[in-house]
């Protein structure tokens, strides 16, 4: 089925390879830190040519796993570009209207002839002119400091005067009720310690023209102030984004990226020399045999005083973290307008350091620790990055579990810390097996070819089962159990974006209506900020145990969407035994349980399970629920914005 799961990704990913996109800029920089020497070196196929992408803004390419339609990412410089662009630029950046799925196969096609041709004859991310960056940095701080006329009307969203603030001025929310007796919207003072998150939270992305609740900024994510090193993990790269974002003559920057072929690593490390890109450090992790994507999300923020650990569902682009920067601007101000299109969710824990100064032991390492270490290794990031998180107190973390999907073939004894059979061996580690009932709502952006057994196996392994244990669910219980939030053709149509900004959602129309498809369990995905899109993956579960029928909730947060590309496939032998658990992505997210006191006072009836307002206090559940069943109505099909 896996291979399956991949059409509706190629078609995105030659669609994006077209277009351009403009990039703002909001530049920050700090110091260097000793923890690392970097000295040294949602969703399948959808990045296929982006380095053909005009102007401003060229996101990194991500090569489609067949070796047909691999191609070189490669980067433009910033250039100045026309405030008059539309939002458009991300739709059809993502998910072009216009063009035929012939045309597009067709030009995408005649890119790949590039692989014969050296990198040197393309514009490059490493050819970047920092003289005329900083030039630029110059000129935008200038335009910032003088007074600005109010902002032009949202096109489909009126919002208060507030929300439609511009202000990049950082207001740094505190953590939600994980940590005790703190308000969840409260917003500390520029001198709070540099460690706002010790116990953990779940955030929503900002959005722009929407109202702050629980949100985060992604320069509120880096600190970067104080920011020394950070490790980027993400399937798309946007570079000037980041740029702007986290200046590389300052910070030393390490980005985990998706490609397979090893000639193509080679070509970008050579280039990445050759320009001389100060403080930069390209990653790939293994990707032999069947793995086809570095699908995971992650970032490791090393400051002097805390490791911020942030695990979002976003990439690293500006329609992900709610900017619209390539929306109609403002004539007289230059300033964007347009509302956010697109939202996602962020976990985010600042661990000290050790009060020793030393280094720890992996093995002292709490269940977290250990997982995201072992991660990291599988990774083969290097000792440096290995090491350096030692350096940081684990203590806080122990609610919590690191899930991952490592990818390739794992028998005994790693299959049993990855993939579903990780999900489960880290429910029970955290106590929350020896299930009774559960329900489980999970919001993806990309639906593979999904069939009743595949939501069988969520289901076991979410209740903590070893992969052997009988007793699964009949399928007919499936839709009772199990909702899938995804959004129909009419909810894409009425956000505000339109049609041309439903790329980032993906499911293809011969998986849908295939005869196995489990159509009962899907939900309409509408988000509490009007028009907006979703790039979430957000697994829910509420239940009971069969101890004394004693509740519990759980959250998962991550990269992983509704397929067995990110989850893995577990078979079995005739005999009974446990086969092979083969896993195409690289993924990582995070469980985090619902506490005890807030399930200690529900008065459920016999069977019951928690009710979804459970979740407040720990995250802002960012969509509606239970969600209007399909019916009629007919989901979101990404090749339809293509015709």
């Amino acid at each position: 089925m896996a291979s399956s799961d991949d059409d509706e990704e190629l078609k995105r990913a030659i669609a994006m390879s077209l277009q351009e996109a403009e990039y703002p800029s909001n530049p920050s920089g700090q110091s260097e830190a000793n923890d690392l020497n970097t000295s040294d070196d949602e969703e399948v196929r959808r990045a296929i040519a982006l380095s053909l992408r005009d102007g401003e803004g060229s996101s990194i390419a991500k090569e489609v796993s067949n070796s047909n339609f691999e191609t070189p990412t490669s980067f433009t410089s910033p250039t100045k570009t026309s405030t008059s662009h539309s939002l458009k630029q991300y739709a059809s950046a993502t998910n072009p209207k216009r063009e035929s799925l012939a045309q597009t196969q067709a030009e995408a096609k005649s890119t790949t002839s590039m692989l014969d041709q050296p990198l040197s004859g393309l514009s490059g991310l490493f050819r970047l002119d920092r003289k005329a960056m900083e030039q630029e940095r110059l000129a935008r701080q200038k335009k910032r400091n003088r007074s600005t006329s109010p902002d032009a009307p949202s096109k489909m969203v009126a919002l208060s005067e507030e929300a439609n603030s511009t202000s990049t001025l950082p207001i740094t929310p505190a953590s939600l009720n994980l940590e005790p007796g703190r308000d969840s919207r409260h917003h500390p003072s520029t001198d709070e310690s540099p460690i706002q998150y010790p116990r953990g939270t779940i955030k929503r992305t900002w959005a722009f023209k929407h109202p702050r609740t629980n949100d985060i900024k992604i320069e509120e994510v880096f600190q970067t102030s104080t920011l020394n090193i950070a490790v980027l993990s993400a399937f798309d790269f946007d570079v000037d984004w980041i740029f702007s974002k986290l200046d590389p003559e300052k910070i030393k920057q390490i980005w985990i990226m998706n490609c397979k072929d090893k000639n193509l690593q080679e070509q970008w490390r050579r280039d990445a020399a050759a320009q001389n890109t100060p403080n930069l450090r390209v990653h790939f992790p293994p990707m032999e045999g069947q793995i086809k994507n570095m699908h995971s999300k992650l970032m490791l923020l090393f400051h002097s005083t805390h490791l911020r650990v942030v695990v979002p569902t976003a990439n690293l682009n500006k329609y992900d973290w709610g900017e619209t920067g390539g929306a109609p601007c403002h004539q007289k101000t230059g300033h964007m307008w347009q509302p956010a299109v697109m939202e996602n969710s962020v976990f985010l824990i600042d661990l000290p350091r050790r009060s020793d100064g030393q280094m720890g032991c992996m093995q002292d390492l709490p269940f977290f620790g250990k997982e995201l270490h072992y991660y990291l290794e599988a990774q083969q990031i290097g000792a440096n990055v290995c090491e350096g998180i030692l350096k940081f107190d684990f203590a806080e973390t122990r609610p919590f579990a690191f899930i991952h999907s490592i990818g390739g073939s794992h028998s005994d004894p790693t299959r049993e810390r990855t993939g579903l059979p990780g999900l489960s061996n880290a429910i029970r580690k955290l106590n929350l097996d020896q299930v009774r009932s559960i329900e489980l709502d999970y919001a993806a952006s990309s639906l593979g070819a999904l069939n009743h057994t595949f939501l069988r196996q969520i289901r076991k392994y979410a209740s903590g089962n070893p992969p052997l244990k009988s007793g699964d669910i009949p399928s007919k219980s499936l839709h009772k159990d199990i909702r899938i939030y995804f959004p129909t053709h009419d909810t894409v149509a009425q956000s505000t974006g339109g049609l041309d900004c439903g790329g980032t959602n993906t499911l293809d129309k011969r998986h849908y209506y295939a005869s196995t498809f489990p159509k009962d369990c899907l939900r309409d995905y509408k988000s509490t900020r009007p028009g907006v899109l979703s790039h979430n993956k957000i697994l829910l579960a509420r239940g009971r145990r069969t101890n004394e029928e004693v509740p519990f909730a759980w959250v998962y947060i991550g990269s992983a969407n509704v397929s067995e590309s990110a989850w893995g496939s577990v078979k079995t032998t005739s005999k009974n035994m446990l086969g092979k658990l083969n896993i195409r992505n690289w993924e990582c997210g995070v469980l985090l349980p619902i506490p005890e006191e807030s399930l200690r006072n529900l008065k459920l009836k016999k069977g019951e399970v928690p009710p979804m307002n459970v979740f407040e206090g720990t995250l802002e559940v960012p969509f509606q629920y239970p969600g209007e069943q399909y019916g009629e109505k007919k989901p979101w099909f990404f090749v339809e914005g293509m015709q």
